[in-house]
């Protein structure tokens, strides 16, 4: 089973995250849906590679990560 990070009440920290760096991963936040590979996370923000491009995403943004 993959690691699974689902967040309904709780805010998304980069302790959370830890168990999930280096992993293809699907973020969700309210306006997109982004798979890439979880690189860094940090107090604030998650540091993704999605299709060759670098993104960030603030970690209050973040409504539920999963290991896809």
């Amino acid at each position: 089973m993959s690691p699974s990070i689902a967040v309904a009440d709780h805010p998304v920290t980069a302790r959370l995250l830890r168990p999930l760096l280096g992993s293809l991963v699907t973020v969700r936040t309210a306006s997109r849906t982004l798979r890439g590979t979880l690189l860094s996370c940090v107090k604030g923000s998650a540091w993704l590679v999605v299709d060759d491009a670098d993104v960030v995403v603030h970690l209050d943004e973040i409504v539920s990560v999963r290991a896809t």
